[in-house]
């Protein structure tokens, strides 16, 4: 079977090993063609790659302008040894919106990449968030953060390139996200992953607001 290029991945089941809810991936063997089957294996395999990859970026950060292309970069570095469609907007499911465990996503299609290019030039004429208080700049970080993950650019992989690109952006506003305190197992991780669920079910940010507050600060020498 000839490798699968990012560009032919057309409709949702073309994500998937054949016969399996597998996702296709590069750890391919002459018995595995589509990639490892093993949903835990891949797991294992794509968390090690997505670390080494996550380490490179914390130390040679991609330069952007903060826009769509830029996080598409950013998802491409940290997937590109696991997904063929690494950098690539989802192609599925189609529809207005999708769900997934009863909280609320953009489908994909037009209405998913216009709203992806929406909220980057809101981040633009925001001036990239420069020049705020701390109070607002966190409330201001929590709404984009918020629209942007109900937009799920991507179809696996959205919230390790969230930290990336949210961590560089804080970082040139003059504020750190300590990224630390969100690993799993860690105090506010799950406080986290509710308040984006709130995020999702209410369209309201507020409560992301509060936990990203736990862990921001002004950079050195911006305080």
């Amino acid at each position: 079977m000839p490798e699968h290029d990012g560009a032919d991945f057309r409709t949702w089941d073309d994500y998937f090993i054949p016969g399996t809810s597998v996702l296709r991936n590069k750890f391919t063997t002459p018995g595995q063609p589509y990639g490892e089957t093993d949903p835990a294996v891949l797991r294992v395999l794509e968390e090690t790659a997505a670390a080494f990859r996550l380490a490179e970026l914390r130390a040679h950060p991609i330069e952007g302008r903060f826009d769509y292309e830029h996080m598409k970069r950013i998802h491409r570095h940290i997937f590109q040894d696991v997904y063929e469609w690494a950098g690539q907007e989802r192609i599925g499911p189609a529809g207005r919106f999708m769900t997934k465990d009863g909280h609320a996503y953009y489908g994909a299609g037009p209405a998913l990449t216009a709203a992806a290019h929406a909220e980057y030039t809101k981040l633009a004429r925001k001036n990239l968030l420069r020049g705020l208080s701390q109070v607002v700049f966190v409330e201001e970080l929590a709404e984009s953060w918020g629209e942007l993950n109900v937009i799920h650019s991507f179809r696996e992989g959205n919230t390790r390139s969230q930290f990336v690109f949210f961590f560089q952006l804080a970082e040139q506003a003059g504020y750190r996200i300590d990224t630390a305190q969100f690993m799993v197992g860690a105090p506010l991780r799950e406080e986290f992953v509710q308040a984006r669920f709130h995020s999702q079910d209410t369209g309201r940010n507020d409560l992301l607001a509060t936990v990203l507050h736990k862990a921001i600060s002004p950079s050195q020498g911006t305080a």
